[in-house]
């Protein structure tokens, strides 16, 4: 997948003026003309900073809430607003809208989307506590393991399939168990049955679902998310040559 470019900052300007000094002739000469080339080029720089801070005043575009209370590495935080966009009663108000697009991303059956569906955090298990699960009685039963920084523990998500197992089991679902390893470099999961994906996929979702929220701070919230898993989660992604 293709990386997005993002809007350029005077951090993006900073890297630009050392390549363009690097770019500069190197000289022996002490008495050499380099010094007012590299006046030029700070003083063209301030004057580029100068205006981008006089713009912010007025976008503030580096402004992300996540970052800024430094939520941007906590895994329970993260499982928690992944519900939260899944959950159709959640203050979002946006119904299952969510759901219906984090289905499609995963090409799941959006038919789901319309189901009497219900979303649960930590659904603890016989062998396991699971950190999300979407499931709607007698439909279908979907499970999400969640790691940020952290590794899998021992048998982690063996124990949780034997447990999704055992529920969808109990709920008369038929079909098969859709289960999902959530992870930052889309790394495999012990459990040959769950599917790895990247957070790259959910920030595709959360900007997605931002186009398509009506509330204003829903639609602000739903593209900091993106952005803060695009700059702090995900790994480097080199553009498509």
């Amino acid at each position: 997948m293709t990386a997005k470019r993002h809007q350029t900052t005077p951090v993006h300007e900073w890297e630009n003026l050392l390549r363009e000094f690097d770019s500069l002739p190197v000289y022996t000469d002490t008495e050499s003309d380099l010094v007012p080339e590299i006046k030029q080029l700070l003083e063209d720089f301030n004057e580029r900073l100068d205006g981008w801070r006089e713009e912010q005043k007025s976008r503030a575009d580096d402004f992300n809430v996540l970052r800024t209370m430094r939520l941007s590495r906590r895994e329970l935080c993260h499982s928690d607003i992944l519900a939260w966009l899944l959950d159709p009663h959640g203050s979002h108000a946006q119904g299952n809208i969510g759901f219906r697009l984090f289905l499609k991303q995963m090409n799941l059956p959006e038919e789901f989307a319309s189901k009497n569906y219900r979303v649960i955090r930590e659904l603890s298990g016989e062998e396991s506590q699971l950190d999300i699960v979407i499931e709607a009685e007698g439909k279908f039963i979907i499970g999400i393991e969640n790691k940020i920084d952290s590794e899998e523990g021992d048998t982690q998500t063996e124990r949780e399939w034997r447990d999704l197992r055992r529920r969808k089991k109990s709920m008369s679902i038929p079909g098969e168990i859709m289960a999902f390893f959530l992870t930052p470099d889309e790394r495999a999961p012990l459990c040959e049955f769950f599917k790895p994906i990247s957070w790259q996929a959910i920030a595709n979702v959360f900007e997605m679902f931002a186009d398509e929220a009506k509330a204003g701070m829903v639609k602000m919230f739903a593209k900091h998310y993106a952005e803060t898993i695009r700059h702090e989660i995900v790994p480097e992604i080199e553009e498509d040559k």
